[in-house]
């Protein structure tokens, strides 16, 4: 059921789906008590101003996020890389060229910002690329999931030692691997590391993979551009840049911070990055 409603919805334009979104995320900001006080005690950490537009904002991209799904799953690459456009492609490029000559493998991250979810399927058009993720406590969501995020050359590995050896193969034989750095770890797999000033749990497994097999390291984004004119049909607007600061969690990080700053209204906020601190 739920598969056949986000194919009925991948047949929507974009525009239609970030509308649905927008009155999705209000409507459980009113709905849901535990969504609106965790996104406004994030915010407030990070000092923005919870009584001026930026909630607003943040709700409506929380429900596109969510609503856009059904075109990131679902639409073949055509019509996916027909909204795509990339200020940085040379940034990739040159990184997949260094990578291919270095034999060196690529590692991708890519903090709960923006459209996340287009970032694989876009690197996949140059290089195989597998991603990590935690199962969905649904199975049937579950199900969902493995099947639209395991398509070409992309692949999924949960989030255990499994999928860890996975990565570390993946980028010993030259692919490129992505991740969430901002994703809360298991116990034990992660340590205490300031965001935004405040103690957050933060995963270590960046800092592993860089130090075992020095792949090169990008962040990528994939900023939403709505559209201003009605005939505009809006983009995902996919920035790259080489990271090659420390491999800290901490650095890491602050890393994170200054790209979410770019583009505070289309984090996920209501991820709770502070949880048992």
């Amino acid at each position: 059921m739920l598969r056949l409603l986000f194919q009925c919805l991948s047949l929507w334009p974009l525009q239609m789906l970030w509308a649905l979104g927008a009155l999705i995320g209000r409507l459980a900001w009113v709905v849901s008590k535990s969504y609106r006080q965790k996104s406004l005690k994030h915010l407030s950490i990070a000092g923005y101003d919870v009584t001026g537009f930026m909630p607003d904002r943040v709700r409506a991209h929380t429900g596109r996020l969510v609503a856009e799904l059904p075109a990131l799953w679902f639409w073949p690459d055509e019509r996916l890389f027909a909204h795509c456009e990339s200020p940085s492609q040379t940034v990739l490029t040159q990184a997949i060229a260094s990578a291919r000559l270095e034999q060196r493998g690529l590692l991708v991250m890519t903090p709960h910002l923006g459209s996340f979810e287009v970032i694989p399927r876009y690197i996949a058009q140059h290089l195989p690329m597998t991603v990590l993720f935690k199962p969905a406590k649904s199975q049937a969501l579950d199900r969902l999931l493995r099947e639209a995020r395991n398509r070409g050359v992309v692949r999924s590995v949960p989030a255990d030692l499994s999928g860890v050896r996975a990565l570390l193969r993946c980028l010993k034989r030259g692919e490129a691997v992505g991740m969430l750095p901002d994703q809360v770890p298991g116990n034990g797999d992660g340590i205490l590391a300031p965001f935004f000033g405040q103690q957050a749990w933060t995963m270590t497994l960046p800092q592993g993979l860089i130090e075992r097999v020095k792949p090169i390291v990008l962040f990528a984004i994939a900023e939403r551009r709505l559209a201003i004119k009605p005939l505009d049909r809006g983009s995902w607007y996919i920035h790259f840049e080489i990271y090659n600061g420390e491999s800290s969690p901490a650095a890491i990080n602050a890393a994170m911070e200054r790209l979410i700053r770019r583009f505070p209204e289309q984090y996920l906020w209501s991820y709770n990055r502070y949880k048992d601190v």
